[in-house]
């Protein structure tokens, strides 16, 4: 008899599972089961849905000894497993209240109904035991076994008379337990293969994806005006399974590859300039005219390309036939939107930074005062008729001076270019004003590195200019450089009048195009933007005691 029962509760598994199978193909139930992550109401809809798994096994069950012979749990328990004790819980209370609601097997009805309730909480505690575990279907069926002495003790303790509680018992408990175990590992097996399928697909997505980006990322870092931009297109073409391939750039067609319908296009154009304008992507049905009669309708996935979150072009890939545009297609369209979206940005911003570079050196250039050129050229005129030899030099040394400052095209300098820059300035400040400045240079032979041209000079000039021509009997500066490991530290110091406490913060942030802290600020942005944080200007001032500015170069020998 026990055969017998089994092979019915086998027959009435086997529906079971074509509802299984065909509950597992539908989208939406694939992408709530995925999730890894599930909020409140997820949870709520799964408990529903197991719940009604529940039911549907009550309903696929025969009567025997008075109660029913069902595969109810393996919905419920499923529930459990896969959403934890909340989603078990409450899946387990649908089903389970139904089961006491209906007439038939009413001599096991309240019995099964509570035990369900607690049936599901169970599962539910095991699917948080399992969450990280392999072989999940091995505690599925182990979960099916429990379940199943859980109701049948339920049917003891609750079903009257006893005797024929136990009689009942004796006879179904092998058989629901042999299939409701194997029945619950096997759609756990189902349920699995769920994340499997969407795990390889992401997978999938990702790596084409970034292969995709990695070979047409080096034409890209021109902008999309750049004469690379054709090989974008041919890659996307070639890597995909997009049969063409269009990128826009304002309007205008910069790239195609694929079949060429340069403006053939129908019904697109609107969708284009709703894009365009949201900057959202959009997928359309487009008809193309192939020879002025024939019309193919393709599946058109337009997708923006954005520089600083402004859209400043379009990408365009077409599959042929009407909505052909899969969830693979849409996903790697989009994650290679995004990601030239974000190279374009990162070549804008590397463009503005080249730009903002040459900006501060012309303000830093502009700053040369042009009262130091006329006082420069009266001292020389004084000269003259004294010491033509000195006259001599200082003409020298205010054209070197000149010259390297308003001609600065390098984006770096050797520092030994950068001292006699610095000599050239101060040799002619020297002959201004002779016995009150004194310069010393102590920077030890064979510092070899690079640093941005107009780093030095700048200091120097203010500590000439703010600290020690302000001092009644003038004062010392002293240009310092040593090497430790791999970082060449200057230090450029007064014992000049120093700068008050207010004032010495202010230098880093005041206006970049005016006041006597341009050079502190210019110099500090610069070294910071080429080396990094750590590297610009540490300044520390005593009033009347003097100033000491430092900053340190990595060792750079190319």
């Amino acid at each position: 008899m026990k055969l017998d029962l089994i092979t019915l509760l086998g027959n009435k598994l086997g529906i079971l599972f074509i509802f299984a199978f065909v509950l597992s193909r539908l989208k939406p139930f694939r992408n709530l089961v995925a999730k890894k992550n599930i909020n409140i109401s997820d949870k709520i809809l799964l408990s529903i849905v197991f719940g009604i798994f529940g039911i549907v096994g009550t309903y696929f069950s025969f009567e025997y000894y008075g109660g029913l012979i069902n595969t109810r749990i393996i919905g419920v328990a499923t529930g459990g497993l896969i959403g934890g004790p909340f989603v078990g819980l409450l899946s387990g209370v649908v089903a389970g209240v139904h089961r006491g609601l209906i007439k038939s097997g009413e001599f096991t009805g309240l019995a099964c109904a509570v035990s369900t309730i607690f049936e599901g909480l169970m599962a539910g505690m095991m699917g948080v035991f399992i969450r990280n575990r392999n072989n999940k279907w091995m505690y599925a069926a182990l979960t099916g076994t429990i379940a199943e002495l859980m109701r049948k003790v339920s049917v003891l303790l609750i079903s009257k008379p006893f005797e024929k509680a136990l009689e009942f018992v004796s006879h179904v408990w092998l058989p629901m337990m042999i299939i409701n175990s194997v029945g619950l590992a096997l759609l756990f097996m189902i349920i699995e293969s769920i994340f499997k399928d969407q795990e390889k697909m992401i997978a999938y997505q990702a790596n084409l994806t970034l292969k995709t980006v990695d070979k047409a990322l080096p034409f890209l870092k021109n902008g999309l005006c750049s004469d690379n931009i054709k090989k974008v297109s041919e890659v996307i073409h070639e890597m995909t399974e997009f049969d063409i391939v269009r990128i826009m750039e304002s309007g205008l067609l910069v790239a195609q590859t694929g079949l060429n319908i340069g403006d053939r296009i129908k019904d697109g154009i609107a969708a284009i300039d709703y894009v365009t304008e949201s900057g959202e992507p959009l997928v359309v049905d487009a008809r193309i005219d192939l020879n002025g009669e024939k019309r193919e309708v393709y599946s058109l996935l337009i997708l923006p390309l954005k520089e600083n979150g402004k859209v400043i072009g379009i990408l365009e890939l077409y599959k042929k036939l009407s909505k052909s545009m899969s969830s693979i297609d849409l996903e790697i369209g989009n994650g290679l939107a995004k990601l030239f979206s974000t190279q374009l940005t990162l070549t804008k911003l590397e463009n503005d930074s080249k730009l903002l570079e040459k900006s501060e050196l012309k303000i830093l250039q502009a700053q040369i005062n042009p009262h130091f050129l006329f006082n420069s050229l009266t001292v020389i005129g004084s000269l003259c008729r004294i010491d033509v030899e000195k006259s001599r030099n200082l003409i020298i040394h205010l054209s070197d001076f000149y010259r390297k400052s308003l001609n600065v095209r390098k984006e770096m300098v050797d520092l030994q270019t950068e001292i006699n820059h610095v000599k050239s300035y101060v040799f002619i400040e020297m002959a201004r004003f002779e016995e009150k400045l004194k310069v010393i240079y102590d920077v030890s032979e064979n510092l070899n590195c690079f640093l941005p041209p107009l780093t030095l000079q700048p200091i120097v000039e203010n500590a000439i200019k703010h600290g020690i021509l302000p001092k009644k009997n003038g004062g010392i500066v002293k240009v310092s450089g040593y090497k430790i490991s791999n970082v060449v530290n200057l230090e450029i110091s007064d014992d000049g009048v120093g700068i008050e406490e207010n004032k010495l913060n202010s230098l880093f942030y005041g206006d970049l195009s005016q006041g006597d802290s341009v050079g502190f600020k210019n110099v500090d942005m610069r070294l910071k933007g080429i080396f990094g944080e750590k590297h610009g200007l540490k300044i520390f001032s005593e009033k009347d005691k003097g100033t000491t500015v430092c900053l340190s170069i990595p060792v750079i020998e190319d």
